[in-house]
């Protein structure tokens, strides 16, 4: 955090013109967030083991797994932490613990001076509930090339619940899980035949004084859970065979045990090589690549995909499948056994909607019951999609806004390449949201994707519903109504309002949603050719103004705090940005529509005093009428007033000798924000909210955030093409 360029690597040295400074951006932008395809893993789910909440802690609890458990005794629970970079994070741990990483005791909760702190904290009713809602923050450093090995002993305590929790973090919100802004990590097994595959391996329960571990704390244990893995190679306990049958080697599916009820299941693998399919069981039809076989024992080629029905027959309810020459090649599994075929299920017998309609694995079957239904393996473990990734196909209203500048560049340059990733990225978040849906209900924290979870807060539906609309006008790509329309439906019906209609967060309203809400109502108006977006984007406005608007600055405060009626007064420069970008949307799409007299009046005032503010180094500062030290200069809010100037000037709502301003803030973000190689600093992370301005001279800026980059892009594409327009800039 808070890096600077190196001395001698500044861009403004490297004698670039505006556009390959732009596409010197995009292309280290898109190296440092490449696009991502989804891997499917085994999961095997614990019933002691679940997330709080999405994004939240992973919450043990021990008392249900060992309910005979009394005081002193213990359990070991291991994983190893899988990153994308290498970074300081927080290990955050709650409970009755001690904590080693890297074979390292790092925290003790059992030592006397930790026991002492505890005791002072008890204040009756939920004590226990509450100290784990308290964690330890434990720095820890995690690399992409190592295991990263995590062990937690917790010890149960008399009239304590014994459960402990978990949550891996960056360092500036230790209370949010690293998995799609800045960071991405994942808790994973440790064993080898169960490498990559999420969870925490969990001991036989033990007491404290027979703990034989060495001072490390790093013996060799067995593990209660997970269990282990079928060989597939029996056929379940006490059954037979009907008779004649010969049992082949390799995996059998006990539907009456995985399913309990129902009376249909479908098993699906994949050729490895050319041979004859071999199994045995109730299967009552075969499809070879969508064709139904007539015959009983197919002859199949590589990579042909394999799908058979199996359906109830009395007491019988199975598939034994020889899977030596078999595989599921779009999975990444260290099993080496029970992992080359899956099943869904269980569906009715006259049901339509089974797997042989539909060989999309984002899609999510519904059974008869309208339960979900989705594929496992033979031993009962999820089949899981993940998308190791804090770019593409993340939803997070910073990744949008980094996707946008992407498109806006790549339509200055007529790039289609990069035209079509930012599409594809948005027809991606389609594809997958209701996988997602399912995988939030079923787990509480998903796979990826974690935002939608809660989709009432308009940081996680406005931009997305936005470069969703700019998508399907760029591609018509019908797949992307059904989530605009649910987005729509969110924005209507879901997210706080004010009396008077304005959006808000209920204790807070921030400028940022002035952005987070009005582009999308914009964009809907320009979808639907109906100018009740218009007025309704309008409204929304005239809202935030009443509230946030500063008369006697011409600047927007950055929080109106609800329940006391007031603003903080604190001109944040990223908040006034969100507001002039989004005004200059509104202007540019409503006019004709709506009266816009009212909004170009506001955002003609706002750029002649945000241009008085401007620091002789071309950049503005974090909090704008503040310039001590703390009030750095901030790179996204200097790109955000670019934009927007130049859109002024270009549409002719602001004097041309803006031009100056531009060209001294274009310059500063040359020299200050923007190195050789394209990237970009000076970029203040996410901001929380606060009555004073001291509290955003104590935000950090990261190098590359998505806050900032997406911003210079489409600021540096505006300002290229006025140039253009007016001097007709030679590249």
């Amino acid at each position: 955090m808070n890096e600077t360029i190196i001395h001698g690597q500044e861009m403004i040295l490297q004698d670039q013109g505006t556009a390959q400074v732009i596409r010197t951006i995009m292309d280290r932008a898109l190296q440092t967030r490449p696009k991502t395809d989804v891997h499917y893993r085994p999961f095997q789910p614990c019933p002691f083991v679940r997330y709080v909440r999405a994004l939240g802690s992973l919450r043990v609890d021990l008392d249900a797994m060992y309910p005979e458990a009394k005081e002193g005794d213990s359990v070991i629970a291991d994983f190893c932490i899988r990153c994308l970079q290498e970074e300081e994070i927080y290990l955050n741990v709650s409970g009755n613990v001690c904590v080693w990483y890297e074979k390292q005791l790092i925290y003790d909760g059992r030592s006397h001076e930790k026991m002492e702190e505890r005791q002072g904290e008890k204040n009756g009713g939920n004590e226990w509930d509450q100290r784990l809602e308290e964690p330890v923050h434990l720095p820890i450093r995690v690399k992409t090339e190592k295991e990263n090995p995590v062990r937690i002993l917790c010890e149960k305590r008399a009239e304590e619940p014994f459960a402990f929790e978990v949550l891996l973090s960056v360092k500036r919100y230790p209370g949010m899980w690293a998995n799609d802004y800045l960071f991405w990590a994942r808790a994973v097994l440790p064993m080898e035949e169960r490498a990559g595959e999420e969870g925490i391996a969990l001991s036989q329960l033990f007491h404290a004084d027979e703990w034989k571990g060495t001072d490390d704390g790093w013996a060799a244990i067995s593990y209660a859970w997970p269990p282990l893995l079928l060989s597939g190679e029996t056929f379940p306990p006490g059954e037979t065979l009907p008779q004649g049958e010969t049992f082949p080697r390799g995996e059998t599916f006990d539907f009456r045990n995985l399913c309990q009820e129902g009376d249909v299941c479908y098993v699906y693998s994949e050729a490895a090589r050319a041979h004859r399919l071999s199994f045995c069981g109730t299967a009552e039809e075969i499809w070879v690549n969508g064709m139904v076989q007539k015959d009983s024992e197919p002859y199949l080629e590589k990579g042909d995909r394999v799908l058979i029905r199996c359906r109830r027959r009395g007491d019988d309810w199975y598939l034994s499948l020889d899977t030596a020459n078999l595989v599921l090649p779009f999975l990444q599994s260290g099993r080496k056994t029970g992992d080359k075929a899956i099943f869904a299920g269980p569906f009715c017998g006259t049901q339509c909607h089974g797997p042989e309609y539909e060989w999309d694995f984002s899609k999510v079957f519904v059974n008869a019951k309208g339960e979900p239904v989705y594929w496992r393996f033979c031993d009962g473990s999820e089949l899981r999609a993940y998308l190791d990734s804090v770019f593409f196909g993340q939803w997070f209203y910073a990744l949008m806004v980094g996707f946008y500048g992407i498109r806006d560049a790549a339509a200055c340059f007529g790039d289609r390449e990069r035209q079509r990733l930012f599409c594809e990225n948005m027809s991606m978040l389609a594809a997958w949201f209701d996988y997602i849906q399912y995988d939030i209900r079923t787990h509480v924290m998903p796979a990826f994707m974690p935002r939608t979870a809660q989709m009432n807060v308009l940081d996680n539906i406005g931009t997305m519903g936005m470069n969703l609309i700019d998508a399907y006008l760029d591609s018509n790509d019908r797949n992307l109504l059904p989530l605009i329309d649910r987005i729509r439906y969110q924005a209507e019906e879901t997210i706080p309002r004010l009396a008077d209609g304005t959006y808000y967060r209920v204790d807070t309203m921030w400028a940022d949603d002035l952005y987070m809400s009005c582009p999308f109502l914009v964009r809907m108006g320009r979808l639907t050719k109906d100018s009740t977006w218009f007025q309704k984007a309008a409204q929304q406005i005239c809202g935030f103004r009443k509230r946030l608007y500063m008369e006697d600055e011409h600047l927007f405060s950055h929080i109106y705090f609800s329940h006391e009626e007031r603003a903080n007064r604190v001109p944040w420069g990223r908040g006034n940005g969100w507001v002039m970008w989004t005004l200059s949307e509104f202007l540019m799409y409503g006019e004709g529509h709506v009266d816009v007299s009212k909004e170009k009046q506001l955002f003609y005032e706002m750029a002649h005093r945000i241009r008085e503010l401007q620091d002789e180094s071309g950049l503005w500062h974090q909090v704008l009428n503040r310039t001590e030290e703390g009030s750095y200069l901030e790179t996204s809010c200097t790109g955000m007033f670019l934009l927007a100037f130049a859109r002024g000037v270009r549409y002719g709502w602001l004097e041309r000798d803006f031009l100056d301003t531009m060209e001294r803030a274009w310059k500063g973000l040359l020299t200050h924000s923007i190195d050789k190689r394209g990237n970009v600093y000076g970029v203040c992370m996410g901001s929380g909210c606060a009555m004073e301005a001291e509290y955003y001279f104590s935000i950090p800026t990261i190098c590359n955030d998505d806050h900032g980059t997406g911003v210079i892009l489409a600021a540096g594409s505006e300002y290229w093409e006025l140039r253009k327009e007016l001097e007709g800039e030679p590249e």
